[in-house]
């Protein structure tokens, strides 16, 4: 699926608050000490091995030594997390119990957070840090507040600075009057890396040549992230065998390889975190230690989105946004073929083809369809799509060969595939609509093989005779989506090879058109690399989710104990996300497709989660805003790509029933959701599906009332404003929501905007570059303050009184949300979750 392309730093304006006023430009945060990477594991936390690792004494003193006459033991009666907890009870010789965990690893200069669960009416408790050298010596004790346990569990905490010298720190948990239990004894440094949460061995770009020995190898690309290099991976045919695994310096990920003629495996990538490499070819041939970065074939593209073999070891290309196509040669570098774009105003190139046998190249157009094709590969192209597909998307694949084009029209990658046979005479190209054979997957048509081309409709691998005109399968039980299709043709029949990917990891397919015969491997130690994350979300089971951008994947971080973080696989790559009640819904990319998740059940996708509510056929792609609205989810939209009109729909749980309210928004994007007092109100973009132009100059604020199906557009405070995102219910009961470099207050009581301001006014907007539905986030936190991260560069606080910002972190950051404690949870740098204690 074409993909929508991230900012890029220095990114663009801030927001502020204030009818008119600006901000004063503000200093970076304070240092408020190094990072730390990973979670500060408290053993035994939950007394599910008893009371091991800790001790109990008198609370009396500084310090307390283990003491046999205080009584404690684990209990399994009552508990707060797993299945058992710490029962302290006062006695005559023990007053005032008190226990002590083990000693964890600390820095000094460091915040900690310490957090811990605890009941019982009437019991007096204090939780306190103890700060110790590294041989033993006590050299802090820091608390916090004591207070009265009630009957069901409750949160207690305590914060300090590690001391000059620190090497360990230890939970103290005093109690008195009362039997007291406690649960879920939690560690954390006030800014925490946790880390990748998404990694994957996924294989996307793939080709088939051989090694140095000769032996059949897919050539294949491992997605990266952020500041992480995709690989080029050698796959031994018949092994599953990692034989080359070599990184493409700069690339981010890569969408489709091919092999030229003289057996050289090119790969076209793209990178959209950074826009000083760009997409990008490169080269390698088999039995080099390295691959060779050919560079940027068309000044600023961010993709190159397909390669094909040309003649004489050259190779045809295609980008975005320049919706330009190239030629590169190994003895005359990059060329242009056709014109720049191929058509006005299409953005992309989707796919090419070569027919070596008329010598047209050919190029596939979108965000609206069209279909070049360009004798001798030169200047001169003509589009020779039927006029019937002119409402398509996208000319998403091709094959070309022995005087056929073969277009797989589609929006996702999954379409129809269109048969044209095509005649050539000087620079005129004449194409004849063969056939259209229907619900064929992603790639589309095989090479030619004999005669035919091969196909797969679901599972089912087909061939279409092109003498015929007909079609017969010839094989079921494909283990994988193909990637690409390839053709050996060493041995006594051609054999049809592809990759894909299985949850046991990458498969390499075989179909040999002799035996008639498909056989797999399953490849082995594929490396795995870190996905890009985003849409983290606070779970119903208090765990914190987010989801791998472009390859999906679903990753699970309980906070504070990040050993029990688990990776899901199944649901794509997520837009947005909410919770109702126990259900989590994650709005899925491509097609708007809605799943409904239960965590308290084992994930088992299909059924748990499961599709609930799908878009596709309302021309929607990306289900930005999310929100429970009484029991019902409002879900906002962007349109498919080449498509302005966003919707909004509802999903009624109990009924399973879902309606699309589309152009709710008059050809604008709904991007993020609010409800208050039963109405939604929706922040809108006016952009809308790449590949086309606004037709809106400015974003509104929508209201649309659940009962009653009315909606309103209420034009923001300052005009010239083309997003409202971050969209969310402030501690005053009014919305709140960032609008480019403003934020925004609207009171629902007096149907006016209170507060109008712009914030970190040394931030500079980014003229007419597009805004992505990601950039900019708010909520409320647990201490009455509002939050947000802002432009991939700010996370800060925004004091409800005075509406005055605090900037707390920056770098390149993405997506907010706070676990039951308050703490915030943010990615950073693309791949990262980061915690912070605000």
């Amino acid at each position: 699926m074409p993909l929508r392309p991230r900012r890029t730093a220095p990114l663009f304006a801030a927001a502020a608050l204030a009818v008119t006023a600006a901000v004063a430009p503000i200093s970076a945060p304070a240092s408020a000490g190094p990072t730390d990477t990973g979670d500060v594991l408290v053993a035994n936390h939950s007394f599910e091995s008893g009371l091991d690792g800790w001790t109990f004494g008198q609370a009396g003193k500084d310090v307390p030594a283990p003491d046999p006459s205080c009584r404690a033991e684990a209990a399994t009666d009552r508990h707060a997390d797993g299945a058992a907890s710490l029962k302290l009870t006062p006695t005559p010789d023990c007053p005032r119990p008190a226990a002590l965990g083990s000693a964890v690893d600390v820095r000094a200069g460091t915040g900690y957070h310490a957090f811990l669960q605890v009941a019982g009416p009437g019991a007096t408790v204090r939780l306190r840090l103890v700060f110790r050298a590294a041989d033993g010596s006590v050299l802090d004790v820091s608390g916090g507040p004591t207070t009265t346990a009630g009957a069901d569990f409750s949160t207690v905490s305590a914060h300090a600075t590690a001391p000059a010298g620190t090497a360990t720190a230890t939970l103290r948990l005093d109690t008195a009057d009362a039997p007291a239990y406690a649960d879920d004894a939690l560690l954390t440094a006030t800014d925490t890396d946790l880390g990748p949460q998404v990694s994957k061995a996924s294989i996307n770009a793939t080709t088939f040549g051989v090694d140095a020995a000769g032996a059949r190898t897919a050539y294949t690309v491992v997605t990266g992230a952020s500041n992480w290099d995709a690989h080029l991976v050698g796959i031994t045919a018949d092994t599953g065998a990692v034989a080359v695994d070599l990184p493409l310096t700069g690339a981010t990920g890569a969408w489709n390889a091919t092999t030229a003629t003289d057996g050289s495996i090119y790969v076209g990538t793209y990178n959209f975190s950074d826009t000083s490499k760009n997409g990008r070819l490169y080269r390698y041939v088999p039995g080099a230690d390295s691959v060779r970065d050919l560079g940027n074939p068309i000044p600023g593209d961010t993709f190159v989105w397909d390669v094909t073999a040309g003649p004489d070891g050259s190779v045809f290309g295609g980008g975005y946004p320049s919706g330009g196509a190239f030629r590169y040669s190994p003895a005359g570098g990059f060329t242009t073929v056709g014109a720049r774009p191929m058509i006005a105003p299409e953005q992309y190139v989707r796919s090419v083809a070569y027919d070596a046998s008329t010598d047209v190249a050919y190029a596939g157009i979108g965000s609206h369809a069209h279909l070049m094709a360009c004798p001798g590969a030169g200047t001169d192209c003509t589009d020779i799509l039927p006029t019937e597909y002119a409402g398509e998307e996208f000319t998403y694949s091709l094959e070309a060969g022995g005087g056929y084009v073969f277009a797989n029209l589609s929006n996702t990658g999954d379409g129809h595939l269109l048969v044209m046979k095509v005649t050539t005479s000087g620079k005129t190209v004449t194409a004849t609509k063969v056939t259209d054979i229907p619900s064929v997957r992603y790639p589309g048509a095989s090479p030619v093989v004999d005669g035919g081309v091969y196909y797969l409709t679901g599972g089912r691998l087909m061939r279409y005779d092109l003498a015929a005109g007909t079609s017969a399968q010839v094989a079921t039980g494909m283990p994988a989506s193909a990637r690409s299709w390839s053709v050996d043709t060493a041995g006594p029949a051609p054999v049809l090879e592809s990759a894909g990917n299985t949850a046991a990891g990458p498969v390499v397919m075989r179909y040999d058109t002799g035996t008639r015969t498909l056989t797999s491997v399953t490849a082995t130690h594929v490396p795995a690399a870190p996905t890009n994350l985003q849409s983290p979300l606070l779970g119903p089971d208090g765990k914190i989710y987010t989801s791998g951008f472009l390859s999906g994947g679903t990753g699970v971080h309980t906070p504070m104990r990040s050993d029990a973080d688990v990776q899901y696989a199944g649901v794509p790559q997520v837009e947005g996300a909410t919770v109702i009640g126990d259900t989590m819904y994650f709005g899925g990319y491509p097609g708007a497709k809605v799943y409904a998740y239960r965590p308290a059940q084992p994930w088992t996708f299909g059924t748990n989660p499961k599709l609930v509510c799908s878009l596709t056929d309302q021309d929607q792609d990306r289900p930005y805003g999310m929100v429970n609205a009484g029991g019902k989810l409002v879900i906002g939209t962007e349109a498919g790509y080449g498509k302005l009109a966003g919707a909004l729909a509802v999903y009624d749980p109990a009924t399973g029933d879902c309606t699309t309210k589309k152009n709710i928004a008059d050809n604008r994007t709904v991007a993020s959701l609010a409800y208050l007092d039963g109405l939604v109100y929706g922040g809108t973009s006016v952009w809308g599906g790449l590949g086309v132009e606004p037709s809106q100059q400015e974003a509104v604020l929508l209201t649309y009332d659940p009962e009653t199906d009315a909606s309103h557009r209420i034009p923001l405070p300052s005009r010239g404003l083309r997003t409202v995102l971050g969209l969310t219910v402030g501690p005053d009961g009014n919305l709140w929501m960032l609008a480019e470099d403003h934020l925004l207050v609207y009171d629902p009581a007096t149907r006016t905007f209170v507060a109008d301001r712009r914030i970190f006014p040394e931030l500079d907007l980014p003229g007419a570059d597009l805004i992505d539905a990601h950039d900019a986030f708010l909520l409320t936190g647990k201490d009455g303050n509002v939050y947000g991260t802002l432009h991939g560069r700010y996370v800060f606080r925004l004091d409800p009184r005075t509406l005055q910002p605090t900037l707390l972190r920056q770098g390149t950051v993405e997506g907010l949300t706070a676990d039951r404690y308050g703490n915030l949870y943010y990615v950073q740098d693309g791949f990262h979750l980061h915690r912070l204690v605000p």
